[in-house]
Parts: structure tokens; sequence; C-alpha cells
């Protein structure tokens, strides 16, 4: 656990009554069962699952996967913000040095684990035992090996989930995903076959939730599809648009990609769909998505659309005037989150 630092932005009730309370039995005996040398990961998983039934929604953990990367710590953010009980794993379970004393990680309501979702199944079960919602942040560096993490690995995951009765995965992906054809899905592709590891990571958890299993325990998901991630404060529920069927992106900040991921975490709106979240008004084709689309750096960003011929502002409140009824005609704007999920398509 972090130290005993107060949260200063969680809500203070919810805050409050996590604080006050003692893990619970499961939950201790959990973590017993972990420290042991001769548990299985089955024990683990099972133990705080079934072993204490009456463990409220409000005491089970949020685990954040990936949770050392910029979106995945503005998640455990926002959750924090809520009151809730955060599970924050990393590929080692260690943090930078500096940020382990600042918020989130201070906070008392983080616990910093390790959990590697490229080593397989088994120690993937460990870190979600007992968890109400698992976030799956987490991707392959550019050096790394995307089919184990953005593939395999999120299909290990969602077996977990499900395995381990956890009520909600949801899984960070990105807009344009299945637009093979576009410049910018080449681009990304050739770090090792990102693309293609992202597209077969959404089929297999869909797969996965469609078995027998996690229909009778009750067990759903959620895929976000951002793009064009920016670093920033938070602008709202008001300042978005959601979209399906991947034929439009835009950027937003990761403080709002968190927000949308965990306010989709406890709609049924939003239970076995997928969606694309953008800032309004910055709506681009993801069929000809192009490299300076997904830039983040602006400045980046207009040297390249002057190399591709295309001169392109985005991030600012400025698209190109894409507004075609094709592209636009799922698109939901909405003061509240519960607006902009409302009428979500679920997934076949």
């Amino acid at each position: 656990m972090a130290s005993a630092a107060s949260v200063a932005t969680a809500t203070p009730r919810l805050a409050s009554r996590h604080r006050a309370r003692a893990p619970s039995r499961a939950i201790r005996r959990a973590a017993a069962i972990a420290a042991s040398t001769n548990a299985s990961d089955d024990d683990v998983a099972t133990s705080a699952r079934r072993d204490d039934p009456t463990v409220s929604r409000e005491d089970r953990a949020h685990v954040v996967l990936g949770a050392g990367g910029r979106t995945g710590t503005e998640i455990v953010k926002r959750l924090v913000r809520n009151g809730a009980n955060v599970r924050a794993c990393t590929r080692s379970g260690a943090f930078d040095a500096a940020a382990a004393t600042s918020a989130p990680w201070s906070s008392t309501l983080v616990t910093r684990c390790a959990c590697d979702v490229a080593a397989g199944a088994a120690g993937v079960a460990a870190a979600v035992a007992g968890a109400d919602v698992v976030y799956f942040a987490a991707t392959a560096s550019a050096s790394g090996d995307p089919d184990a993490v953005d593939r395999d690995g999120v299909v290990d995951v969602a077996r977990a989930c499900v395995e381990n009765d956890v009520r909600r995965l949801v899984l960070v992906s990105g807009a344009g995903v299945t637009k093979r054809e576009a410049p910018a899905y080449g681009f990304l592709n050739a770090f090792g076959g990102r693309m293609d590891a992202k597209a077969a990571g959404e089929d297999g958890l869909r797969a996965v939730y469609q078995s027998t299993a996690a229909v009778e325990r009750g067990c759903t998901y959620t895929i976000v599809r951002p793009s064009g991630l920016l670093d920033g404060d938070a602008k709202g529920a008001a300042s978005l648009a959601v979209n399906q069927g991947d034929e439009v992106a835009g950027f937003i900040t990761r403080a709002d990609a968190a927000a949308a991921c965990v306010e989709a975490a406890e709609s049924a709106n939003c239970a076995n769909r997928t969606f694309e979240v953008y800032e309004r008004d910055t709506a681009v084709a993801t069929a000809t998505l192009s490299i300076a689309d997904i830039l983040s750096d602006r400045t980046l960003a207009k040297v390249v659309a002057f190399a591709e011929g295309v001169f392109r502002r985005r991030g600012g409140g400025e698209g190109d005037g894409v507004a075609a009824e094709v592209l636009t005609a799922r698109e939901v704007t909405s003061e509240t989150w519960e607006g902009l999920f409302r009428g979500l398509t679920r997934d076949a």
C-alpha cells in the first residue's frame, strides 16, 4: 500500500468509507495465499472471489493494467477522485521514484502491484482476483512485442476476468484499428504489426465474452477507441463526441479518454459495446487517416501534413469540415456521460 497521505481530490464520503474499512477476509486471505510459495494462481483467484460472497462492489478493487503509462496514470487519477480502491499494475511493479511520492500514487486508495500481461494467463489471474472492474491500458513499447501484449495479453486478461467473475473489463484500444488501407494504419503497423495485434486482440476479447461462461456469470466488456491522445486537463463530457463503426477519429486529452473509460465501466449502456471517443469538431475519416492526423505534436503534424500534400490542423477545435452524414450519422454529443452513452449499439 502506498503512503498514508490523505486524498484531497477524492470524494470525501467515499474516500472516508474506504479508509475506515479494514480489508475484507477474502482480500486478506488472497494476500496471504499470494505470499505463499506453494500457492497456485487458481487458489489466489478463487479466494478473493468466492471466500466472502458478501463483499460489496464498493470494496472490490479497480485494477489498472499499464498504470505506469500516461493514459493508465490518468485512469488511476480519475478512480482516486471517485474514491475507488485501485490496484495499479505495471509489468515489474515498479514506478518512477519521484512519482511514487506524489498523487495519485501517494493515495491510501492505491496499491501498487506487478502484472506482466505478456507473461501468460497464470500471472494475470492473480492480478485481477477480487476485482470489480479491470482496465487494460497496457500496450507494447516501440521495441516490444505487440502480439504478446496487444493480442495475446488482451485475450489472457479477458479469460482471467471471466474466470474470476470480474463485472466489467474495459479495453483501451484505438480508432482506425479496422482500417488496414489507411496511411496511419500502415505507419503504426510498421512497429511490429501493432495495429494487426490490436485488431486481433479486440476480436479475441469479444469471442471470450460470447462464451457460455461469460454470459452465465454476467461478465461484460467495453472497448474504448480514443485517438490522437493529448496531454492536458480533462474538458468533460460536454466537449466530447462518441461514435461507432470505426468510421471517425479525432483528438482527445488522455484525461478525457480516462474519464470515458471510468464512466463507461459504470454504464449499462456500454456493456458489450465498442465506441470511438474524441473532441467535438475534430472528426476525420478513419479510412483516409493520415500520419499527420494521429500526431499529438501539432507542430510536427503540420510538417508531416505538408509532406503528405495535405495541410490540416487537429486538436484545436478546427476540423477539416468532415461532417458528411456517412461519417457522423452515429455521432452523439451530450452534456452528460450517460447522454453520450445512450443508444450505443451492442456488438454483434
